[in-house]
Formats: structure tokens, sequence, C-alpha cells
């Protein structure tokens, strides 16, 4: 029986242009964490002025639940190459490699069939990410509209190396997907 593991696994950001610039991450620490998809709203029970009865039934709870931005995480040991730059650069909104990356904020729908909306302050950026396992049959999430506050991100020293440890919040959609997104890598 094969299984996937770790050391075969990928990590793709994406930004939110038609034809998306991307730039992937091998991982090394395999400690990828995030849910495999989005929250229901909950089951309100309505009582028949308190009495469960024939007429009791159960109406939508608030979208609240369903709205809210979850976590992500992983780890990257740092590099001493160009990629390394590349992620500060994309994780801090610059320029990557001479291109300019665009957000990818308000553009899935979790609820209603409404876009989500876009931020208050327009110099906060998400991302897409796209977490593969690569295997016989590929495996692959894409979290969409990632947001990684600079200040939650953290480096660390250790005898092997300086890891990179990012935690970011999900304000879009997940998909499960057997592939990547095409797109332009920002390395090439």
């Amino acid at each position: 029986m094969a299984k996937f593991t770790n050391r075969k696994g990928k990590l793709r950001l994406y930004d939110g242009t038609a034809t998306p610039y991307y730039l992937e991450l091998e991982f090394d620490n395999g400690d990828f964490s995030g849910p495999i998809g989005i929250p229901k709203t909950d089951e309100v029970l309505v009582l028949n002025r308190g009495v469960f009865d024939a007429h009791a039934h159960y109406i939508e709870g608030s979208d609240e639940k369903v709205m809210e931005p979850f976590d992500v995480s992983f780890s990257a040991l740092i590099e001493d190459t160009t990629i390394t730059t590349y992620l500060l650069d994309w994780l801090e909104g610059n320029t990557v490699n001479s291109n300019t990356i665009a957000t990818t904020k308000a553009d899935t729908q979790r609820a209603q069939s409404v876009n989500t909306p876009a931020f208050a302050d327009s110099d906060k950026k998400t991302s897409n990410i796209e977490y593969i396992l690569d295997g016989d049959t590929d495996i692959c999430w894409h979290y969409n509209e990632v947001y990684f506050p600079l200040e939650e991100q953290t480096f660390s020293e250790g005898d092997d190396g300086v890891t990179l440890s990012l935690k970011g919040k999900v304000y879009g959609t997940i998909v499960r997907d057997t592939g990547n997104t095409s797109g332009t890598s920002v390395a090439a």
C-alpha cells in the first residue's frame, strides 16, 4: 500500500491576476495544518411555544460561523536562494521578481452566492494556497483568500537551519481537486 509522505508534498502561493503568478515551495518540515472544508450554518430548533411536537422544525442560524476566517499553518526551512527572497517579498505584498502580485480578496463565494467582501484596509493582500499531496492519485486543496499578518510570521533558529513558520487566515473557499491551477512561476 502506498502512502502520502511529507517529503513529496508541495505548496504554491497564487496571486489574483487572470493568469495567476505562483511561487512553489517544497515541503521539508511536512507540518501543513488546515481544515478540509468550511463550516455549515448551525441548525436552530424552533419549538411550538416551547413544546416539541409535529410543528417543531429547524431554521438556519447566522452566516457568521460560515464567514469567520479560519487558520492554516506551515513552515519551511529557509534556503540561501532567491526563493527565500521571493517568499518574503510575496508575504510583504511587494513586487516579486519584477512581477506585481495582485490580491485574491473578494474572488470567491462562501455564502449566499455573494463574493466575500474586500478588506477595509486596501493595503492588506491575500493569496490563494494550493497544498498538494503527490502520489499515484494526487490530492490538492485550494485555500482561497489567505491573509498572512506579518506580525504572526516567525523565524526560529535550530541546528538544522532557520525555519520560517507561517500562519494565515482563510477568508475564501476551500476546494479539493486533483492538481494545481495553471499559472506562471515568479521564479522563472
